[in-house]
């Protein structure tokens, strides 16, 4: 009896464990799955990026982002800045970051208030021009400029 008790209990865990295999599976597999809907998507890492060839205002595309149950393009390293400027080269368009100062000036963060940990800014940015540039753009050829987020960029988001 005990020992029939001990191979349940090792059969729950092994189920219990293959169960958040699956579910693992299944998230990693939803997230490629939304690179064929975009052809134009990157995968770096975990994370993917991809555009809908779609444009807004800052607001507009964090919250389409938001919809698809993603969020706005926020590289952390080359390689991810690299993926959304490829994107951006594609449409020849600049796409705006999850990166904003609008909270402190000058304090830029992801849009989860984090700090950035990553920039590439362009020579003499982030500048504020006209004391209203709170928003992040990056440029077709990866380099980053603060923005008026009423302005339309390309959406790209990350998945």
């Amino acid at each position: 009896m005990i020992i029939i008790h001990l191979f349940h209990k090792h059969l729950e865990r092994q189920v219990l464990y293959l169960e958040r295999q699956l579910r693992a599976l299944e998230r990693s597999f939803s997230k490629y799955k939304k690179v064929t809907l975009f052809p134009n998507g990157r995968i770096v890492g975990e994370k993917v990026f991809v555009t809908s060839g779609y444009q807004g205002d800052f607001i507009s595309v964090k919250q389409m982002c938001s919809q698809a149950c993603g969020k706005l393009a926020s590289p952390q390293d080359s390689a991810e800045n690299s993926a959304v400027q490829q994107i951006a080269a594609v449409y020849t368009k600049k796409v705006f970051l999850g990166i904003n100062d609008i909270q402190m000036e000058g304090r830029f963060r992801y849009w989860n208030v984090q700090v950035i940990i990553y920039s590439n800014w362009a020579p003499r940015e982030p500048n504020n021009d006209r004391g209203n540039e709170d928003c992040v753009e990056i440029y077709p050829n990866g380099f980053w400029n603060d923005q008026n987020c009423r302005e339309k960029r390309l959406i790209v988001c990350e998945f």
